[in-house]
């Protein structure tokens, strides 16, 4: 069993809010099913520096910790370490899941970002963490395969840069951001979508199997809201540079950034696509999003 955390005065491991109620989605479970995947290694280098970094009395905070696939792959490496280990996430329905795999760690703990409609934001870390810990601060912040999602960049590592207490380290990763040097057989997931609709309008166009597709092709206005969408799902990769002047900006000392080539299966890239086969070629067949 893990050894005991003592968590802040006053600071509840699993809120008492209804999503923590709700039954599994199918979304979650099968997203969570990439934790098998090939690309998933990349999480690798990020779980042995953080088992390297962390201390009895530490609490790390997984930002976008989505179905717990990076705390629970910690725990796997630290044994009964007595840290905490906070996930934060955007999403109900992959909280929730987390929730029911990690809640009987005591370690654990999460907290969910809630959309503000009104206000066309995500709830802020110091809206949602309680201030017991937002007086403590964190020793350590993870954030894997998510920081391309951020459309307020800025704005969201600076709210990392207030909570983190000082002198201590941010660990990110990432499979979707551009790397000039990349060879010409990698190819980032989020890539692939567009070349994956290219190659489709090109069969529906061109092989008489699929002509019962093509009468949307010369709707432009709804190919394009097609397009939108998958680009809201799937974002248009970014540089590294973006990302190492938006840390520097917001207070942050970048210490090391290194690329390495993660080898995947086209079975998990299938299935992986799977998960958000609306986003992918939502104009087959039509999609209630859109």
């Amino acid at each position: 069993m893990p050894k005991p955390y003592v968590w802040p005065d006053g600071f509840e491991r699993v809120p008492r809010e209804e999503w923590v109620d709700r039954p599994i989605d199918d979304l979650a479970r099968s997203y969570d099913r990439v934790r098998r995947h090939g690309w998933y290694a990349n999480l690798d280098p990020v779980v042995e520096e953080l088992r390297a970094y962390v201390h009895p009395g530490d609490i790390l905070m997984d930002y976008s910790g989505g179905t717990g696939i990076l705390v629970d792959r910690l725990r796997s490496r630290i044994g009964d370490l007595a840290i905490g280990m906070l996930i934060v996430d955007a999403s109900a329905k992959f909280l929730r899941f987390a929730v029911d795999v990690l809640r009987g760690d005591p370690r654990t703990a999460f907290r969910l970002l809630r959309y503000l409609k009104d206000a066309g934001r995500l709830q802020s870390l110091e809206e949602v963490i309680d201030p017991p810990m937002l007086r403590r601060g964190v020793d350590a912040i993870a954030c894997t395969n998510a920081i391309h999602l951020y459309p307020e960049l800025d704005r969201t590592l600076a709210s990392w840069s207030a909570l983190l207490r000082p002198a201590h380290y941010v660990f990110i990763n990432s499979g979707n951001i551009l790397d000039r040097n990349a060879a010409s057989d990698e190819w980032i997931i989020d890539t692939t979508v567009a070349a994956l609709n290219e190659v489709a309008e090109r069969l529906v166009r061109e092989d008489e199997r699929y002509a019962a597709h093509r009468a949307v092709l010369t709707d432009r206005a709804r190919m394009a809201a097609y397009s939108e969408y998958r680009d809201q799902v799937f974002l248009p990769p970014r540089a590294l540079s973006r990302y190492l002047e938006s840390l520097e900006r917001t207070g942050f000392a970048v210490e090391d950034a290194s690329a390495r080539r993660i080898i995947a299966t086209v079975s998990e890239w299938h299935e992986f696509l799977k998960t958000y086969s609306d986003a992918v070629l939502g104009w087959i067949g039509g999609t209630e999003k859109v």
